[in-house]
């Protein structure tokens, strides 16, 4: 009966850990801007040090509802042009 029990917290213990929300990590952000197609272009974005990466709880603030980004000048990619101007739509990592 201990050895089932102890099993079981193990078990549990791991699979609590293995579903735990880390931000430890660190991601890539970018404001996803749709253009007139309908297609989603991808403008990176830096951290407040001038980083490529968001970690902790500036990736968990990046990540966030609130969180907005200000581009001082049109950005080109590809074909596309993103105006300068503060976006909310930010993804982090990959989708």
């Amino acid at each position: 009966m201990k050895k089932t029990t102890l099993g079981m917290f193990v078990l549990s213990l791991a699979l609590l850990s293995a579903c735990t929300d880390s931000h430890d990590e660190c991601e890539h952000c970018h404001i996803a801007y749709v253009n007139a197609a309908g297609d989603e272009v991808e403008v990176e974005i830096m951290n407040a040090a001038g980083g490529d990466e968001f970690c902790g709880s500036e990736l968990e603030e990046a990540e966030g509802a609130d969180f907005t980004y200000t581009l001082d000048a049109d950005v080109v990619v590809g074909n596309d042009t993103v105006p300068a101007g503060t976006y909310s739509e930010i993804h982090c990592g990959h989708h």
